[in-house]
């Protein structure tokens, strides 16, 4: 057989493997599939390249005529420099170098390109060429241009992103500019402020030796800012967001409030205060101010900082319809004193925290929990350490105790070679069952970061629900925890029940309504509450808020078809069910929607049938059931959160934290 001529075109490539090869003058790499059909392709996006001209040769990402030899030398300045905030130097100083060229400055700081070859330079990506322009050819593809490989499936193999910037033009020979402008050093500077508030770190960071060299490696000409021009920025940041959050206050009807009070062992406290409110079918919690307290505070100092909040932010008292706090009697004096009676919503996640320690602390669990530490701290399973981090086992996050049992239950695959006699297993696992609701609940909890308060009702009382269920073989000590448990939660359900903000927070989430009440007299009085609410704004003659199909540029055929639906089912509930003859009775007759779907978006569906429920319920819907977010109340992460606050407090970093959980978008990165 006959041996095929190589193609001309293997000049300019390198070949990597059978079925990929690198361009000599962008470095890109290009899948053969066996030929070169893709490899001219490709050549023709370097329209200075003539395949036909045998002088031609390639210098890694040069090409020169040999019998040019009496070209000038190339010596030209160009307007870039050394301190240049962007990319353009580096490029400049990489190309000259691949080039065989020196780079000089002038006496004013300019960039000066001096070539040691016989070669003139134009840009193609980051190659430099002949700046003639050639006019490009139509090439037929010859049979002796072909290599024939076996065939072979592509690998699978991400493209170098680095390969992409090839296809970037240069403009001229008289500067050295890309289409698009890079990122100026302001804006470089921007994220380093949004990363120091978004991860809540000190200012202090940039200065360190580890960021500095960070920043070198990825960016050697940018400087980054000092730590008082980072505070500057920040602070220009931090007032304008003031400002846009003023704005978006003053347009709505109302909001809730949570406050949490910290204290670090060393004595040093602190206030932080967070709103709530609708937008737009969204949920929004914005932190506003992160404040210190006297070392030695009372309840009139946290309403000093409450209305100092609500004066920054021009929040008038009528708009607040409650504050959620733990259960401290501190706190909820400050509540009375700043709105007054009745303005108090306790933080569930913090109920549920006090119980689960409760628990445990009791001698019988403690007793377990002592030896599964001791056991796991100086003892394999199989190889494998056990050893479990000693912040997490925490009596100030109790969870931790459950997580241990839980985690010694799964590694007891040879139960002979423990320390513990079948009894304590067992008896060890039956309390980890009897837990595990509680401690899912907490879970949910911590999804997101600040949970609706009308969720408290339902997860209380299916908890309820869950630990009245008789075990079989129970052991008398997990006996006496669960019924402790029910006992413990019943009380907290009848006080959240007379709570008329977690009350009627429940009875508007259409997921839940009344369903998730004990005291059947409650929801009676509840819902003739509403009944003179309703009386009342009738008598005002105030128009219901209800969107209007005919403001829409655009005729839904659905919306007319929800309407046309209501307006069916009011007559069919108003003559067969006793009581359904008005939205509220309609309202709580209906069965409960689906669990998972947003209740604002809900309301969206139902406002046509209750507009004068989507009204209230926009009242109460915002409220979260938790003073802080859950996490930090559960868990070793949320600790550390907490300590990077009372970092960042003592430095009167106020700005940064504010910052910290601003929406992205608006960072305008």
């Amino acid at each position: 057989m006959p041996t095929m001529s190589r193609s001309k075109i293997w000049r300019f490539y390198d070949k990597l493997d059978r079925n990929s090869a690198q361009c000599q003058l962008c470095e890109k790499v290009i899948k053969t599939c066996g030929n070169t059909s893709n490899l001219m392709k490709h050549m023709k996006t370097h329209p200075q390249i003539d395949l036909f001209d045998d002088d031609t040769v390639v210098e890694r990402g040069i090409y020169k005529r040999r019998e040019q030899e009496d070209r000038l030398r190339f010596r030209k300045v160009l307007p870039i420099k050394e301190e240049s905030s962007d990319f353009h130097s580096e490029l400049l100083f990489k190309a000259a170098k691949d080039a065989g060229c020196t780079i000089e400055l002038d006496d004013q700081g300019m960039v000066k390109a001096a070539a040691e070859d016989h070669i003139s330079i134009q840009s193609v990506g980051y190659a430099w060429v002949t700046p003639e322009t050639t006019e490009s050819r139509t090439e037929t593809v010859a049979g002796e241009d072909i290599i024939e490989f076996e065939p072979k499936e592509e690998l699978d193999q991400p493209e170098n992103p680095l390969h992409q910037i090839q296809d970037v033009p240069f403009a001229s020979l008289d500067y050295f500019k890309m289409e698009e402008p890079l990122p100026s050093r302001s804006s470089f500077h921007q994220d380093v402020a949004f990363f120091v508030c978004r991860d809540r770190q000190p200012l202090q960071i940039v200065q360190g030796e580890g960021f500095q060299h960070l920043v070198k490696v990825l960016c050697p000409t940018y400087k980054p800012p000092s730590a008082a021009e980072l505070e500057a920025i920040i602070r220009r940041e931090s007032e304008r967001r003031i400002s846009r959050l003023r704005q978006q206050l003053a347009a709505i009807s109302s909001l809730s409030l949570s406050c949490s009070v910290h204290t670090k062992a060393e004595g040093q406290s602190w206030i932080e205060l967070v709103v709530h409110f609708h937008e737009v079918h969204q949920q929004i919690s914005r932190t506003l101010s992160v404040m210190r307290l006297p070392d030695l505070f009372t309840s009139n100092e946290i309403v000093d900082r409450m209305e100092q909040v609500c004066q920054r932010f021009d929040i008038p008292k009528y708009k607040i319809c409650c504050v959620t706090t733990r259960s401290s009697q501190l706190l909820e004096d400050a509540v009375t004193s700043f709105l007054g009676a009745h303005h108090h919503v306790p933080c569930f996640a913090n109920q549920l925290n006090s119980l689960l320690e409760a628990v445990v602390q009791r001698s019988e669990i403690r007793d377990v929990r002592d030896k599964v530490r001791s056991y796991i701290q100086s003892s394999t399973v199989e190889g494998h350490s056990l050893q479990i981090n000693p912040q997490l086992d925490s009596i100030l996050r109790p969870i931790s105790t459950y997580d241990m049992l839980d985690l010694y239950l799964k590694h007891t695959l040879d139960q002979e070679s423990l320390t513990f006699s079948q009894a304590e297993v067992d008896l060890c696992q039956q309390l980890v069952a009897v837990l595990r609701p509680l401690t899912s609940s907490m879970r949910e909890l911590s999804r997101t970061p600040y949970p609706a308060a009308s969720t408290a009702l339902p997860i209380t009382q299916t908890l309820i629900n869950e630990l009245k269920q008789e075990r079989s073989a129970e052991h008398k000590v997990a006996r006496e925890i669960r019924l402790f448990m029910v006992q413990q939660l019943e009380e907290n359900c009848e006080s959240m029940e007379r709570n008329l903000h977690l009350a009627m927070a429940s009875l508007l989430d259409p997921r839940f309504r009344n369903i998730p009440f004990q005291s059947g007299a409650l929801v009676a009085q509840y819902m003739t509450d509403l009944y003179d609410m309703m009386q009342s704004h009738l008598d005002s003659g105030e128009p219901a808020a209800v969107k209007d199909a005919e403001d829409s540029d655009h005729y839904d055929i659905w919306a007319a078809f929800k309407s046309f639906s209501h307006g069916k089912q009011r007559l069919v509930n108003g003559s067969n069910v006793p009581g359904a003859d008005d939205e509220i009775g309609r309202y709580f007759c209906a069965g409960i929607s689906t669990l998972r779907a947003d209740p604002f978006e809900l309301w969206e569906e139902l406002a046509e049938a209750h507009p004068f429920l989507h009204a209230v319920a926009k009242r109460y819907l915002h409220i979260p059931a938790t003073a802080e977010p859950a996490d930090r109340l559960f868990t070793h992460g949320g600790a550390g959160v907490t300590a990077q606050y009372a970092g960042l407090i003592e430095s009167n970093m106020e700005n940064v934290l504010f910052m910290a959980d601003v929406p992205t978008k608006e960072w305008q990165l």
